[in-house]
């Protein structure tokens, strides 16, 4: 049998005007590193957007990412 866990991590990568694109990217490699402990292995990275309702009809959307981990139990 399989287990699953999803870990959210931030869809949006902001940089300063200096930095590279590709440092802030590794990030995510990182993460996923971090995870894959333990029989955990990486398996897909999903996107999600949550809406978070504000007052009124105001709506703030935020983009996530859902990395998808799996293990043999």
């Amino acid at each position: 049998m399989k287990q699953y866990k999803v870990v959210p991590y931030a869809g949006t990568v902001v940089i300063k005007k200096k930095d590279k694109a590709q440092d802030a990217i590794t990030k995510y490699f990182d993460v996923i590193a971090q995870e894959c402990v333990d029989g955990w292995e990486f398996f897909s990275a999903v996107p999600v957007s949550v809406t978070r309702k504000k007052c009124g009809l105001r709506k703030n959307v935020e983009q996530y990412n859902a990395f998808i981990f799996v293990k043999e139990v």
